[in-house]
């Protein structure tokens, strides 16, 4: 009876592994459908999301300098520096992701209102 569970497992585990492998995006069906305006609305978003991140980190740094009590083994100067490295490739994404946007915009046809 185990090796029956067992195997129905490892079957069920790899149907899994499948479907996921198979689900499509939300990007990708509008890739798919040469939907530039939705393309161009879904790539703002992920600049504002993103832009939103960088806000966070950079506030966890301040709070790391204003509070200067040792964390671990690491100073608060370099938790800091390191939250406003992740602050500030956030913010290049989120400029890599208005550059999509901008190109999708101008790749909607022609008289397309947005």
């Amino acid at each position: 009876m185990l090796n029956g569970r067992w195997a129905f497992m490892v079957v069920a585990a790899g149907l899994v592994v499948v479907l996921n492998g198979c689900a499509e995006t939300s990007a990708q069906r509008m890739i798919n459908a040469n939907d530039h305006v939705g393309l161009a609305n879904y790539y703002a978003q992920q600049a504002q999301e993103l832009r939103e991140k960088a806000k966070a980190w950079e506030g966890t740094a301040e709070f790391y300098e204003k509070h200067s009590d040792p964390h671990g083994k690491t100073e608060p100067k370099q938790h800091a520096a390191h939250c406003r490295a992740i602050a500030h490739n956030n913010l290049k994404a989120a400029d890599e992701a208005d550059a999509l946007a901008q190109e999708h915009r101008a790749m909607r046809p022609h008289g397309m209102i947005q």
